[in-house]
C-alpha cells in the first residue's frame, strides 16, 4: 500500500517534464517562479512532486515555458494512471536544448548524423580500461 505522504507517480512525473522543459530552454527556477509569482523553493517542490500542481498553475507554467500543456504528461499511462518516467542525463537535455537552436536544418542533420554515428560505434566498441 503506497504511503498516503508520498508522492503520487504522476504528480512526480508532472513535476520532472517541467523540470526538463525548463532546462532544456535553458531557464532558472528563479526565472520560471518570477514568472509565476512564487519562490525559487516553490518550483522545486512542484519539479520533485512533493507539491501538487493545480490546472490553473500548470496552463501558467505551459504559457511561461512556451510549451503545450500535454507536455507535461509525457510517460503518464493514462489507463492505468501510472507513471513510467526515462532516465535522460542532464547532458542530454542540455544536448537537446541546444539542438533546437541551431538555426540551419542542413546543420542540424550533420549534428544527429554525427551524434548516432557516435553511439553506434560506441556500442560496438569494448570498454576503456585503466591500467
Amino acid at each position: 500500500m503506497r504511503n498516503p505522504k508520498s508522492p503520487n507517480e504522476v504528480d512526480v512525473t508532472v513535476g520532472h517534464n517541467v523540470r526538463r522543459i525548463r532546462n532544456m530552454i535553458g531557464m532558472s527556477q528563479e526565472t520560471l517562479g518570477a514568472k509565476l509569482g512564487l519562490t525559487f523553493q516553490q518550483v522545486q517542490k512542484y519539479e520533485k512532486g512533493t507539491n501538487r500542481i493545480s490546472a490553473s498553475k500548470l496552463v501558467a507554467i505551459s504559457q511561461a515555458l512556451d510549451c503545450d500543456i500535454g507536455q507535461f504528461f509525457a510517460d503518464v499511462d493514462i489507463s492505468t494512471n501510472t507513471a513510467t518516467l526515462p532516465k535522460v542525463s542532464a547532458a542530454a537535455l542540455k544536448l537537446a536544448g541546444e539542438f533546437d537552436k541551431i538555426a540551419s536544418h542542413s546543420q542540424r542533420v550533420a549534428v544527429a548524423k554525427l551524434v548516432e554515428s557516435l553511439a553506434r560505434s560506441a556500442a560496438t566498441r569494448p570498454a576503456l580500461t585503466e591500467e
